[in-house]
This record gives structure tokens, sequence and C-alpha cells, in this order.
């Protein structure tokens, strides 16, 4: 267990040497120290705090070098979500904010002992959205040229009709092209499509902004 804070570790040294958890547990302050002991002795799991000398890559990078293949689960302040997102991205086994209860630090715990990865429940919802927008993206990117104009198009205020009669096709072809463009985008509707044609900045060409 890597913590600097006297009082926190010994209070997760306590909860760790209670009958919830049966393991060994050993303490340091520093990240030297923890290398040392991890050197000495083998250990199944190592518990970081996240501080600003306590970055997660390099508590890993430190722990990998001292002894391959030992996971770490951190600890971190609970404004600190940008923290554990780094932690999780450069191979933490989990995350926990200090405000935690103590049952989800013994699940964490026991999930990390058994190869699990877990997280707090702001993390998951930050990343899954972060997902969504990745997956967006790459819809995006996943569109044809005829869906990205016609997508522009609508982000003007264009009628299917009005689309067809430039484009030479007829509305129903429109029409087809806009609900491919909502599924690649995971939209339902023309102001959905909208709102995402102008945070992509998709726009029509020069020549057609004149149309009707």
């Amino acid at each position: 267990m890597l913590e600097p804070q006297p009082l926190y570790r010994a209070a997760l040294r306590s909860l760790l040497e209670s009958p919830r958890i049966e393991v060994g547990v050993d303490s340091a302050s520093s990240l030297e120290e923890c290398t040392t002991r991890l050197l000495e002795s083998a250990f199944d799991l190592v518990v970081a705090a996240i501080t600003p000398e306590l970055t997660p890559r390099r508590v890993l990078a430190a722990v990998a070098q001292a002894r391959m293949g030992v996971p770490v689960l951190f600890l971190a302040e609970s404004r600190d979500l940008q923290g554990r997102i780094e932690a999780m991205r450069a191979g933490a086994t989990g995350t926990l904010t200090r405000d935690a209860t103590p049952e989800d630090f013994v699940a964490a715990i026991q999930a990390a002992l058994r190869g699990r990865r877990s997280m707090d429940e702001a993390l998951a919802d930050r990343l899954l959205s972060s997902a969504a927008s990745i997956d967006r993206s790459l819809d995006h990117a996943a569109l044809s040229t005829t869906e990205r104009e016609i997508l522009g198009l609508l982000g003007v205020a264009w009628s299917t009709r009005a689309i067809a009669d430039a484009r030479g096709i007829t509305p129903k072809s429109v029409r087809n092209h806009v609900t491919n463009i909502y599924r690649k985008l995971g939209v339902s509707s023309r102001p959905e499509a909208v709102r995402y044609a102008a945070r992509m900045g998709i726009r029509p060409a020069a020549e057609q902004v004149t149309h009707p």
C-alpha cells in the first residue's frame, strides 16, 4: 500500500487487516519505499494514492520495473476525474475515490486480486461518454460523400424536395439517404442531425448555399 498520509495509511491498513479480506498487508509512504518492498517480497497487489508526485504513469512504471505483472489499484480525490481516467488508460487494474465506502473498497480489492478491473460510477460514465463521442466521429467518417453533402444541406434548412431537385434525385432517395445518416450518427430526428452537422462543421459547398 502506497499512501503518503499517515492517518489515511493507518485507516486503510486497519480495513485491509479486518476479517473482510484475508491478505497480508505492508505499507509505504514513498514510491522508493514501495519499490524496495516489492523487490524484497512478493506482493499480489499495490494500492497507491494519486498525488502530484505519485502520478499513475510514474507509479505504474516503477512497480513494473520492480516486479513485473503486479496490478495497481489507485485511490484519488473525488474531484480528480482526469487523474482516474489517466490511471485506467495507463493500465491500472482499477480506481477508487477517497470517499468510497469500505464495502466498495473491499469489492475493488477482491476484484483486483481476481484479475478483474473496476472503477467508480462517475468514471465509468465519463469513459462511456467518451467512447460514444469516438463512435460518433467514426460514424461521421463512414458517411458517404453524398450523405455528407445532404447532411450539410439539412443544416441550412433545405427541404427534402429542394435537396432532391438540387441533386437530380427523387425525394424518396433523399429520404433513404437521411435514414442512413440518422443510423450512422445514432440520431433519430432532423434537429439532432442538424446539431451534429453544426458541431462537426459540416456545411454545403459554397455554390449550393444560394439554392432555395
